[in-house]
């Protein structure tokens, strides 16, 4: 098991990046990708699942396991895909207020490879891809086109399932 913890500060109100990221069902909006991906979502609140079919990866199942509008922060678990090359995974997302105008965005994980692929090079990926979410959620916010960063093993899961 690898952990990877990313986090970046944003000069963007706590609350403005928490009404857009707490959603279960909009990560689409802020993912590589995610304007040709899919996403449906049964329940709500602790419990709901998410099912997305993303462009770049494929099929990728969630369920949400936590969830604080209080701490600004949520956590979700993989239940079924594994996106480059995760066997298991849980990840915790966090919002730090520093003050009326900014705030910290962390997003941490733990991570479990599938056999075939090597532990640090998964635990890399989920990093690039974490960081890629926070640098997608602040250009929707802030009306801007992102530019994300090229994602390690986009397509494995598609390439050995």
């Amino acid at each position: 098991m690898e952990n990877v913890v990313v986090s970046r500060i944003a000069e963007i109100p706590a609350e403005t990046i928490w009404a857009e990221m707490k959603h279960f069902d909009r990560v689409l909006r802020w993912v590589p990708g995610g304007n040709k991906s899919t996403i449906s979502v049964k329940g709500i609140g602790v419990g709901a699942v998410r099912d997305i079919n993303l462009i770049t990866q494929g099929y990728v199942q969630h369920e949400l396991i936590a969830y604080s509008d209080e701490n600004f922060s949520f956590s979700y678990k993989l239940k079924d895909g594994k996106p480059v090359g995760m066997q298991d995974y849980v990840v915790v997302a966090k919002i730090i207020p520093i003050n009326n105008k900014s705030c910290e965005i962390n997003w941490s994980g733990k991570v479990v490879s599938d056999e075939r692929v090597d532990e640090k090079d998964v635990a890399k990926a989920l990093s690039v891809a974490l960081n890629n979410m926070i640098t997608g959620l602040i250009s929707f916010i802030n009306g801007e086109k992102p530019v994300f960063i090229n994602q390690p093993l986009e397509d494995w899961q598609k390439n050995n399932s």
